[in-house]
């Protein structure tokens, strides 16, 4: 499993740098629409939408809202979208609390509105947050930094989960993840971090600050994660989809990115512009 798992992620990892280093955020744009179109179908799966044309549908209607959402709100509004920004930060805080205080409900197949209309939420503002951050002066190289320090947070926990992992970390939600590796994922993105700074050329001040929001990115990344797992427990699913060999379906693998992004965007734009 791990090497399948390895053989699906490294070329994705490679032509995901590769373009977001050498493409337009136009095309960014279009690419991650491409992605959101097949998030949300699987998203419309974990909502009970079992219907094949209604699915099709909640997935072309997030997809268009997404569009529109992105050609008025990036550029054109910049201050109604950072209110959002704000808004949805204050969502997954409150994930957070949830996810930290109780478990899954039971297994059912039954229709859910409450979770298709979230999938709106969760959907279609880390779309716009990757763009926005793409439009950053530096703002390939932010983008690389926030999409990285995911994977390392993911690789760090289950590194070192599997090596030192004894103590659950939400046993009902996901029984495999354990607090040591939790704390694997933060002294691995806070080194990640650190070297990011060197990267950037950052002051003392500037350093900090980033470690700070390294810091919360990645507990606000796990909670992403942990999140579309207790979806996936509620539905009675292992999967999101099968689109990925060894992964899943994208939900899976870019469920840490749909939280962290909002927060990125949301603190590197100040980051940014004490840089410069």
């Amino acid at each position: 499993m791990l090497l399948q798992r390895i053989l699906t992620a490294v070329p994705l990892a490679i032509a995901a740098v590769w373009f977001i280093l050498s493409q337009s955020g136009d095309a960014l744009f279009y690419v991650l629409l491409v992605v959101i179109a097949i998030a949300a179908w699987e998203w419309a799966q974990l909502s009970g939408i079992k219907p094949v044309p209604v699915r099709i549908a909640y997935a072309a209607a997030l997809t268009l809202l997404v569009y529109l959402s992105g050609m008025l709100l990036t550029s054109n509004d910049p201050v109604l979208f950072k209110v959002l920004l704000g808004l949805v930060f204050a969502w997954w805080l409150y994930i957070i609390y949830r996810l930290s205080t109780g478990g899954p409900s039971a297994v059912s197949e039954q229709f859910s509105f409450a979770k298709a209309i979230t999938g709106f939420v969760v959907l279609l503002v880390p779309v716009l947050s990757i763009v926005y951050i793409h439009q950053l002066p530096q703002g390939a190289y932010w983008l690389l930094y926030s999409i990285i320090i995911v994977w390392i947070a993911d690789s760090g926990a289950y590194f070192s989960g599997k090596k030192f992992g004894k103590n659950k970390l939400l046993p009902l939600i996901s029984p495999g993840k354990t607090m040591e590796g939790l704390y694997g994922a933060i002294i691995a993105t806070t080194i990640y971090t650190f070297m990011a700074a060197l990267f950037f050329k950052l002051d003392i001040i500037q350093t900090v600050i980033l470690l700070i929001i390294g810091f919360f990115a990645t507990l606000i990344s796990v909670a992403g994660d942990l999140y579309i797992s207790l979806l996936k427990r509620e539905r009675g699913v292992k999967d999101s989809g099968s689109i990925l060999p060894g992964h899943g379906g994208v939900l899976d693998r870019v469920d840490s990115i749909l939280s962290s992004a909002p927060f990125f965007a949301l603190f590197l734009d100040l980051m940014v512009i004490n840089v410069q």
